[in-house]
């Protein structure tokens, strides 16, 4: 959409908290009407869904990794992993490491 297709934005939809803090960032000199704050909110809500999409994207491809692993029979059970770091720190405490 272009710009002045949409109203401008007014004050008298949103919950009294929200108006409370559109306000207090208009006041602060942050913003200069109440579209600017909702353009930085919409921005805002943006950056995180992203930032939220690449995690899970992420989390997805270690589960994957995790899945494939264990497939391949390369999995350890939490008793044999825990024991395994405490040989390796014991080793590293008598060498002085």
């Amino acid at each position: 959409m272009g710009a002045g297709i949409l109203p401008r934005m007014d004050l008298t939809a949103l919950p009294d908290e929200v108006k409370e803090l559109v306000r207090a960032q208009i006041e602060a000199g942050r913003f200069q009407s109440v579209d600017e704050v909702v353009v930085e909110a919409l921005r805002l809500l943006q950056e995180r869904e992203e930032l939220f999409a690449s995690h899970r994207d992420e989390l997805r491809a270690q589960i994957a990794e995790g899945v494939a692993a264990e497939e391949r029979g390369e999995l350890r059970d939490g008793r044999e992993a825990v024991a395994d770091l405490r040989r390796r720190i014991d080793e590293r405490l008598r060498s002085g490491e």
